[in-house]
Order: C-alpha cells, then structure tokens, then sequence
C-alpha cells in the first residue's frame, strides 16, 4: 500500500519536471526565431544601457578617516625615505670637478677610493642639512643606502665578482665613511683649523697641499651656506646642484687654465 503510494508521488514529480523542461526548450527556440535584426537591436540595448548606481555605498566618516591618517602619518617618511635618498644622492654624484680639482690640483690617483673619499664628503654636506629635517633618520639612511649600492654596483663593473670580497670591502667603506663623517662634524662644529685637519686626513693627504686644503674649507662654508637657504622641499627633491671648488690660484678648478697657469 505504502509503496504504491511512493510510485504514485515519483511518476508524478517525473511529469512536473518533465513539463518545465518542455516549455524551457520552447522559449528557448521561440528565441531562436527571433529576426536577426532583433537580436542585434536587443544586444545594442543590453551592452549600452547605463549601468545603474550603486546604493548604500560606505563612507568612512571624516572623524575615524582623520584618525586613521593620524596613525598611519608616522609611518611615511621611512617608506619615502628610500625615493628620498636617491633624488638627493643623484645630486651629491653631479659635482662639476672630480678631473679638474681632486685629481688635478690635489694630485689624487684615479681609483675607487678616490671616487669614494670625494663621494662622501658630498654626501656628508647633503647629511648637514638633512639633519635639520624631524625625519632626518629616515631620509639619512635612504642616502647612505643609496651610496652604497653605487658603491657596490661599481665594485661589480669593475670585475670584482665574489661576494665574499664585495662585503669584506663594503663592510671596510663603511667604517671608513663614518671616520669621515665623525671628523668633518667634529671640525664643522668647531673651528677651521680641526676642519682643515679632517680633510687633510680624509680628502687631501698631500703633505704640501695646504692651499687645496683652504680651499675645501672654504668651500664648505660656501655650500652648506647654499643648502641652508634652500628650501627642505626643495632638498627632499634634489633640487640643489654643488658648486666648483675654487682652484688654488683663486680661480674656478673647472678651468683647466688655473693649472696651468700654476
């Protein structure tokens, strides 16, 4: 009796599908017939119809968006700082007279020390005035970082291809850069004199090179004079450019006369 009843109430769920089934296939081949030109006019409508605009978008109230940016405002000078030390190391590397002053006039070897020794004292210069900056930490460290990559490229290019010697070195450039760093502040902070010392140390180690070491004292006056007139905007961007060192006879290092002449 039960199972009768269970046959029964299957046959008839079968036939119920089976009747959505059928008008399913007629309007899809009712659909089908449709003109050709209907159809595309039915597309052209559907695809240029405007979309409709949303409701009930969130808007994060200004109260919790301000103190969102509050929170988050001590966090973007050190993901700006990287961008930030490489626009300024860029004008640290721009110096007019690498030929004609430090290899000329001060009778230093081209070599990579050379190049470095030089480097850092402009970077130290651009480190000056960055100090004054509430986040000099972060834009300091983009600099250094960005010198030493420098450092590290030409070491490569140069066809030094172990990197256990790469850090060796690098591992000695660093050490060797804070010494100046630490020297040249020191004699900025005190008097010419232990300014001169620390270039002669670091830069000039000519034992008659005392009018070339007057001269880089001078002309340390003179550009740490120019970046503190410039805007930290400005600096942030690297948009500063060094000066020539002034030559011996009194004259631009850029020309190559004062050589000469000398």
């Amino acid at each position: 009796m039960n199972r009768g009843l269970l046959v029964g109430r299957a046959v008839c769920q079968h036939r119920a599908r089976s009747e959505v089934v059928g008008r399913a296939l007629a309007q899809h081949r009712a659909h089908d017939a449709l003109p050709v030109k209907h159809m595309v006019a039915l597309r052209a409508t559907y695809s240029t119809a405007p979309t409709p605009t949303p409701t009930g978008r969130f808007v994060l109230p200004e109260k919790y968006a301000n103190m969102i940016r509050n929170l988050l405002q001590p966090f973007v000078p050190r993901y700006q700082g990287p961008a930030i030390g490489l626009a300024i190391y860029t004008s640290c590397t721009t110096y007019p007279d690498f030929d004609a002053f430090w290899l000329a006039q001060c009778n230093m070897p081209h070599t990579f020390q050379t190049w470095f020794s030089t480097t850092s004292f402009y970077v130290w210069m651009a480190m000056v005035r960055l100090r004054a900056s509430p986040h000099a930490k972060h834009y300091m460290q983009g600099l250094i970082d960005a010198f030493f990559r420098d450092a590290e490229a030409k070491m490569r290019a140069s066809g030094v291809t172990s990197g256990r010697i790469v850090n060796d070195t690098l591992k000695d450039l660093v050490s060797s850069f804070k010494g100046t760093v630490m020297s040249l502040d020191e004699g900025f902070a005190t008097s010419d004199a232990v300014l001169a010392a620390a270039v002669w140390r670091n830069l000039v180690p000519e034992d008659d090179a005392v009018l070339q070491v007057d001269a880089v004292v001078r002309f340390v006056r003179e550009q740490l004079s120019m970046l503190d007139a410039c805007k930290m905007e400005d600096v942030l961007a690297g948009g500063f450019k060094f000066g020539p060192v002034m030559g011996v006879a009194g004259d631009k290092a850029g020309d190559k006369e004062t050589k000469l002449s000398g």
